[in-house]
């Protein structure tokens, strides 16, 4: 049987939490394929006395969206809910790109927040693909983020609800295929150090090659401390979880101390757009 991980950590929500990633968000969000350094060098921008500081402050003002809803003292839908749903995916990336030793993390080349195709809309699709190299085999991340403040457990987005944590898993899990669409899709994005890796992952999936290759399920569910049960929160993607084999699940819990989950997402939202003026 994989080794599956399955594991709940406080988050302190605290100022230095909430900058930290605010900074993150913009940075992903306004980050472009072109290297814009060398413009300030270039006779164009010379000419008319610009240098890129100017257009990356642009960039970043025109990829952070404004929410008016939360600006006037609403709270939003939570399925357009966009700064709750993108600090989600935010910290799961994070989670498995830098909180893991160093033979677990992931490269996770293309994020989600910054390839959505609406600024004003949350993103679609897998949350995040990654991968990494290790004895011989390409071991695959496929990402799914949820947050919920719902008090049962688990909370609806992880087993019930069709675009739930488990419902998505286990759609790619039955279908391999699909699978092999979605990293085709992504591959034609990435650049040739990163194309090589998904690339030949690809060809080991479509020529069923599993000694080759392997998926990691990468779960992560923001709850608020207080409606946490980590004996049922992690619902079918641990009670069913021999459903996955031989391939991994890993599962983290984020569990917001401090502030809820709401309060995390108003200041987190008001942090954004502060840095950005």
């Amino acid at each position: 049987m994989a080794e599956n991980v399955y594991k709940k950590i406080d988050i302190k929500v605290m100022d230095s939490f909430i900058e930290k990633f605010a900074r993150k968000y913009i940075e992903q969000r306004s980050r472009t394929n072109a290297n814009l350094s060398p413009l300030s060098k270039s006779q164009l921008f010379k000419d008319i006395g610009f240098d890129t500081s100017l257009l990356e402050g642009i960039i970043a003002k025109n990829s952070v969206a404004r929410d008016f809803k939360r600006e006037s003292g609403e709270t939003p839908l939570v399925l357009r809910d966009i700064y709750r749903s993108d600090l989600g995916e935010l910290l799961m990336t994070y989670y498995f790109e830098e909180k893991l030793d160093d033979e677990s993390r992931f490269i996770i080349p293309l994020k989600n927040i910054t390839y959505r195709e609406r600024e004003d809309m949350p993103g679609r699709g897998m949350d995040a693909i990654g991968y990494r190299v290790s004895e011989n085999k390409i071991e695959i991340l496929l990402g799914e983020a949820k947050v919920s403040a719902q008090k049962k457990n688990p909370p609806d987005v992880v087993d019930i609800t069709n675009d739930s944590i488990y419902k998505t898993q286990k759609k790619y899990i039955d279908n391999l295929d699909m699978v092999i669409r979605r990293l085709t899709d992504y591959f034609k994005r990435l650049d040739s150090k990163d194309a090589e890796i998904i690339g030949l992952a690809i060809v080991c999936m479509e020529n069923k090659k599993p000694e080759d290759y392997s998926i990691t399920f990468g779960c992560t569910l923001i709850r608020d401390f207080t409606c946490v049960d980590t004996k049922k929160d992690f619902g079918k993607m641990k009670t069913n979880q021999e459903e996955f084999d031989p391939n991994k699940i890993h599962f983290p819990i984020l569990s917001f101390t401090e502030k809820n989950i709401e309060q995390t997402a108003q200041k987190f939202y008001e942090k954004v757009q502060e840095l950005i003026k």
